[in-house]
């Protein structure tokens, strides 16, 4: 008798536990979420991912910790753009932002940071912004908190005060209260401390968007020594000042996880590591992969991204199916426990990867991945990587179409990324029937984006 009860009670508990409204539950368990976003920090500039010149204990640990996406990417090769697709979930054509120069991200999109503030979070906004200045800040945009947010893609420097009278516009603002020697990066980890220390009993989001490692290319003197004694022993990273910029942004890192658990938050709170686009050529290297920053070779869109998520993903695992950064926002919303509509679904183009956070080999569905890129054509002629054009990529295909300039003439390049990661066997002249094909899946994407038409007079003089 006493186990027919036993057996009517999990019955009717488990009854009970379907009917419950689903938000109850999730609201009860809702981790708080922290996006960690470095800036132009190249996918081998850490130790996890075969440097041995660069030292990132920090980030190394947490990769332990954490599902690493080894053909993650950035939704464009530069920063503003990319950024506008973490916070829209939308492809940044979508928005008709094609590179940098993007004034500002429209007020009527409904940003991550309002989804989750919506759902009950609280909302933080630390560092960089690069989607416009008044009116179309953080504060602007769900953010409950902004801190040190200009609308540049840069500080004017990264020491103490974080200002310089001949380039006022690129100030940081809300740290006027340090001292000479403070530097950057480690300012704005105290401020994110700060907040975590003062908001533990509400779920809360920070985006924490480091300035570094872009330029200018600036660090603490005794790194920078450390790393000119390292130089005769590497033959590929060989710039001492953005080395020590790249440890110092690791030991930052390390300062956040240390918190968390020092506050006993580490065990229900989502840190994401993810970078906006590939390191610059000219202070660091991609090898293997090709070009950086700017590029639509693998070199300028393919970056790191770790996602440690408490009791759901398991450390040490890899993860080599292709993802990209608006992927972010429907999965922060589903780690949140918020339930998108259909309507909301159909206005992103990214797609949840919490399946495969929490099983690696599961199998996503989903459509080819894009790029466009028309760079600001000052920058065109100062970088011989940053050629207008697009690219795709299908299952093991890449293809790139590089539009007529004064550098090339018109034409498409066919890569297979599984056997040629590093795009150095152009097989479009041999497999014209795969080109035609991808051609054909650009074509409709740009036309179901309504993208931005290409000017080539901008681009010839």
């Amino acid at each position: 008798m006493n186990n027919v009860f036993k057996i009517l009670r999990n019955v009717l508990f488990f009854v009970t536990f379907l009917y419950l409204p689903w938000d109850a539950i999730s609201k009860e368990k809702q981790p708080n979420i922290i996006l960690l976003l470095a800036d132009d920090l190249g996918n081998s500039d850490m130790n996890f991912c075969g440097s041995d010149f660069y030292e990132t204990p920090n980030i190394d640990k947490l990769a332990d910790e954490s599902v690493y996406f080894s053909q993650a990417y950035a939704s464009h090769p530069t920063c503003a753009p990319s950024r506008l697709a973490i916070q829209t979930g939308k492809y940044p054509a979508h928005l008709n932002c094609v590179n940098h120069s993007y004034k500002r991200m429209p007020l009527t999109e409904i940003t991550i940071a309002e989804r989750l503030r919506k759902g009950g979070y609280k909302t933080c906004h630390i560092g960089k912004w690069h989607l416009g200045d008044v009116g179309y800040r953080p504060s602007d945009q769900g953010y409950d908190v902004t801190i040190t947010c200009n609308s540049k893609g840069q500080p004017a420097s990264y020491f103490y005060p974080f200002k310089k009278p001949k380039n006022s516009g690129f100030d940081v603002p809300d740290l006027e209260d340090g001292k000479d020697g403070d530097y950057l990066t480690d300012q704005l980890t105290s401020k994110a401390i700060e907040f975590v220390q003062q908001n533990k009993e509400k779920p809360f989001f920070i985006n924490l968007c480091y300035y570094a490692v872009h330029k200018p290319i600036e660090a603490k003197a005794d790194m920078v020594e450390k790393y000119k004694n390292k130089i005769a022993k590497s033959e590929i990273h060989t710039n001492p000042e953005y080395a020590a910029m790249v440890e110092n942004l690791d030991s930052n890192i390390g300062r956040i996880i240390d918190a968390l658990t020092k506050t006993g938050l580490s065990d229900n709170t989502v840190v994401i590591f993810y970078s906006d686009n590939g390191g610059l050529t000219d202070v660091t290297s991609n090898y293997p992969l090709r070009d950086g920053k700017g590029s639509l070779y693998e070199g300028g869109t393919r970056v790191p991204l770790l996602i440690k998520w408490p009791g759901i993903s398991k450390g040490g695992e890899v993860c080599t199916q292709p993802v990209i950064g608006h992927d972010l926002y429907p999965t922060i919303a589903k780690m949140a426990g918020i339930e998108l509509n259909d309507k909301e679904l159909s206005d992103i183009d990214g797609i949840d990867i919490t399946p495969v956070v929490s099983n690696p080999s599961a199998k996503l569905e989903r459509n080819d991945l894009h790029w466009l890129s028309y760079p600001i054509p000052v920058h065109f002629y100062e970088a011989a990587n940053r050629n207008p054009g697009g690219s795709l990529v299908h299952e093991d295909w890449k293809l790139i179409e590089l539009m007529e300039s004064t550098r090339q003439s018109h034409h498409y390049e066919l890569y297979n990324l599984k056997d040629d990661p590093g795009e150095q066997q152009d097989l479009s002249s041999s497999k014209p029937e795969i080109v035609e094909r991808l051609k054909k899946k650009m074509i409709k994407w740009q036309k179901e984006m309504d993208a931005p038409r290409y000017n080539k007079s901008d681009y010839k003089k």
